[in-house]
């Protein structure tokens, strides 16, 4: 990450916070029908499942969601915060999935970022096959977020180092990837 980035992650205030606390987690609804009934190749709705890839998104569904999105989704059968994803749209749930249901506002996009770096951090190398990182674990799970002087969580904060991160990522990469098709042409001719 860059120094100006860092510098003002050191800069800022910071508080503890109990993700029980922020959130009510759940197991998600799910279908109780095999994947080959759920998944659609034509369908729009998110299937999550307990991948730590692709969003843990499976696939796509035609039928209806039975999960509220802009909220967070975790697999409560690994080894920490490495399936835990944002999502945005209303989606379907998978058995063993738990549902992050926010008890704050504003909750977007960037704020479930920020938390679920803040959880990745903490979790990390913390539980193993025989010690999961279940809905009890969660709920008491304590992550930092940056705060105001007030001793509130800082959303504005969150939202403009977000937004600054994504901007400078996108910068980095469309850098990137036009010094590799200039590359490129040269050597094509």
């Amino acid at each position: 990450m860059d120094a100006s980035l860092n510098k003002r992650l050191s800069d800022v205030k910071w508080g503890e916070y109990k993700i029980g606390d922020l959130f009510e987690i759940n197991p998600t609804k799910f279908y109780r029908l095999s994947n080959e009934e759920i998944l659609d190749i034509n369908g729009t709705v998110p299937l999550v499942s307990n991948s730590s890839a692709n969003n843990g998104i499976m696939g796509f569904s035609k039928l209806p969601a039975n999960n509220i999105g802009n909220t967070i989704t975790c697999s409560d059968t690994t080894l920490g915060g490495d399936t835990m994803f944002y999502q945005g749209k209303d989606f379907i749930g998978y058995s063993h999935i738990q549902h992050f249901i926010p008890k704050f506002k504003p909750f977007n996009r960037s704020v479930a970022y920020m938390i679920i770096s803040s959880c990745k951090k903490v979790t990390a190398d913390k539980y193993n096959y025989g010690s999961k990182f279940n809905r009890k674990e969660m709920n008491n799970t304590i992550i930092s977020l940056p705060i105001t002087s007030s001793k509130k969580i800082d959303f504005d904060f969150i939202e403009e180092f977000i937004a600054e991160l994504e901007e400078r990522s996108v910068a980095e990469l469309e850098e990137r990837s036009v010094a590799e098709l200039e590359a490129w042409l040269r050597a094509a001719g």
